[in-house]
């Protein structure tokens, strides 16, 4: 019995934090548009929800505070109050607190704290709503008149939508009971019938839930949660699966080229084939498997830029494209951080006050564009502003002001070099702290954590026409394709995705200029770096020859170039992570096993791009 409930509790958890996500944003969208009937059913739907499932679980601190959120999404929901800043306020403050609850209901397996407070500061936004809406001075009275409203919220919701009332209501019916005291006879029966109903079984209660949510035992059935580890295990186990399949390509390959005419070598490779093409087919349904929506990172952006504008007296209007957009859960867990810090920026550095636009000939109210799209595989997030820009000689002043560049280094640094002094540790434009900027910490750890997914970020700015964050990142991060090249004896795996193209070039075609190596590719100089010099590897097995092999990198605007030795063909590798390892310092973003077995390290070409090209003059 005790874990059936354990798993009753954390399937409430479950509903209740996803019920929270899809409110969240329904609220910000209500206060921008208003009263919308449909809007306001779906979210008293889901506070209710939350109320009466928590109330069969006996967690009362989310009863009452849900009901107290329920009670005005009711009166909301019947046109009886209108909607305001006040009202709207203490419901956001309500669900942070619900989220809060039931996290420590996940962690701890009981929730104690006290709402009574936040309980209060809801019934008192009510109130003063009631008060506005009947132009009554007399606030007493007026308050008074909302304890009926409550009995009949909970004698309604019992009649209409069945459901079970627990001894956690009942405590909420007593409480409401001392305070109104013309309770009727019929409406105790109601509950004490509702009370035993709720005693009866588990199983009664979950399909009464099933029942309120609206949803068919057909739908159901076609929907399974699994635990994630699991989930990530199977795509370790897959991961495992392509490496033996790379094995056995390899061998066979052998054995073909040994034993061409051998009946038992085309069995091989008849039997190899197949397993390549199971194995591919696996690889993309596990990939697709770990796969989700964009848009549950999107969802709590509304809610940010909501308070953020608030804090610095700002109007900004936040629209979102590509929501849809699927990428790899680990894309999910990882770029929410990031983008946070963006729209920060944005808000606070970014856009212009109200004033300050309406003199520029803006709208008063700034935008911010969020746009998400799948390029081959990449997925690109674009963050656009259309405020001030970018001013880039109060950058470079401030970077000297603050010892991080020099004033020689600034001057010859160009404008799209520039752009990324922001991105240095320590670095701000504001004079003086506050909550959301002035401390450097925000857009060093933007472009660190977006190295960390194998992906790079790029700045697009115009003077007081506004600003673009372009970020770029792989779909996945488990298995990529990967070019093998030998530099001084050693093999490594590059990922593909960065690679433009490949190029061999005689040593003449390669100049120096101000002790870079360039070469010029297409009318556009390119810097040229070794790729023993940038990992400091061991010159004694360098092979010396008049031609190089030259691999072209893009990273946004951005391209360079790497010299190796050979360069052994395309292959699909499992990114394997290397504990105890300094990989941003190593330029080794985690290692591999190839075909024949051996153990190769995957380079990032984001960190080398990251730590050598803005300081490139070319």
């Amino acid at each position: 019995m005790p874990d059936e409930m354990e798993e009753i509790i954390s399937e409430f958890i479950t509903e209740a934090v996803e019920s929270l996500d899809k409110i969240e944003p329904l609220f910000v969208e209500l206060e921008q548009k208003g009263q919308d009937q449909d809007m306001l059913n779906d979210i008293f739907r889901s506070m209710h929800t939350i109320k009466g499932a928590a109330g069969f679980l006996g967690f009362q601190p989310i009863v009452d505070l849900a009901h107290s959120a329920e009670n005005i999404m009711k009166k909301l929901r019947d046109g009886e109050i209108p909607l305001n800043k006040q009202l709207m306020d203490a419901l956001l403050k309500s669900v942070d607190m619900l989220r809060s609850l039931l996290e420590q209901l996940k962690e701890k397996g009981s929730v104690e704290e006290d709402v009574s407070l936040l309980v209060k500061e809801l019934e008192t936004a009510l109130s003063a709503s009631i008060l506005v809406e009947n132009n009554v001075e007399d606030a007493p009275s007026s308050a008074k008149s909302v304890m009926p409203a409550e009995q009949e919220t909970k004698t309604s919701d019992l009649a209409e939508n069945s459901t079970p009332v627990t001894a956690g209501e009942k405590h909420e019916h007593s409480r409401i009971s001392a305070e109104e005291p013309k309770k009727t006879p019929e409406t105790v029966q109601t509950t004490e019938s509702a009370i035993k109903q709720a005693q009866t079984s588990s199983d009664a209660a979950l399909q009464s839930k099933e029942v309120e949510s609206g949803q068919k035992t057909k739908e159901t059935a076609l929907n399974l949660r699994v635990d994630v580890s699991r989930i990530d295990k199977v795509m370790d186990l897959t991961g495992e699966v392509v490496l033996i399949r790379n094995r056995l390509l390899n061998i066979s390959t052998s054995y073909q080229q040994k034993y061409g005419r051998d009946r038992y070598t085309e069995t091989l490779m008849e039997t190899v084939s197949f397993f390549n093409r199971v194995t591919s087919d696996l690889q993309v349904a596990v990939m697709k498997m770990r796969m989700q929506p964009i848009k549950k990172v999107f969802t709590k952006f509304q809610r940010l830029v909501r308070d953020i504008s608030a804090s610095v007296n700002k109007e900004v209007e936040l629209q979102i494209f590509g929501e849809g957009t699927e990428v790899d859960k680990s894309v999910i867990e990882h770029i929410g951080d990031p983008m946070t810090h963006i729209l920060r920026n944005s808000i606070d550095h970014g856009l212009e006050t109200t004033d300050e636009r309406i003199a520029k000939g803006k709208p008063p109210k700034g935008r911010v564009v969020i746009n998400t799209y799948q390029k081959g595989n990449q997925i690109i997030i674009e963050v656009t502003d259309d405020g001030k820009g970018i001013d880039i000689d109060k950058l470079k002043k401030k970077a000297v002001e603050k010892g991080l560049l020099t004033e020689d280094e600034t001057l010859s640094m160009s404008d799209e070099a520039a752009t990324n002094i922001i991105f240095m540790p320590g670095f701000s434009t504001m004079e003086t702290a506050t909550e959301l900027s002035g401390r450097g910490v925000g857009m060093d750890v933007v472009k660190t954590n977006i190295s960390l997914l194998n992906g790079y970020i790029d700045i697009l700015t115009q003077k007081d026409t506004g600003t673009t964050f372009k970020i770029c990142i792989p779909l996945t991060l488990a298995i990529i394709q990967a070019l093998m090249v030998e530099d001084s004896g050693t093999r490594y795996a590059i990922p593909l995705t960065p690679i433009e193209e490949t190029l061999k070039v005689s040593k003449q075609e390669i100049d120096n200029i101000t002790g870079q190596d360039v070469i010029v590719i297409r009318d556009r100089v390119c810097p040229v770096f070794e790729l023993s010099s940038l990992l400091g590897t061991d010159f004694n097995g360098k092979v010396e020859s008049d031609s190089k092999y030259l691999i072209v990198f893009s990273t946004g605007d951005k391209r360079f170039c790497v010299t190796v030795d050979r360069l052994l063909g395309q292959e699909e590798i499992v990114i394997k992570t290397l504990d105890g390892m300094d990989t941003a310092a190593s330029y080794v973003m985690g290692a591999t096993i190839t075909g024949e077995g051996k153990v190769v390290l995957i380079l990032d070409v984001t960190g080398i791009s990251r730590n050598y090209l803005d300081i490139v003059k070319v």
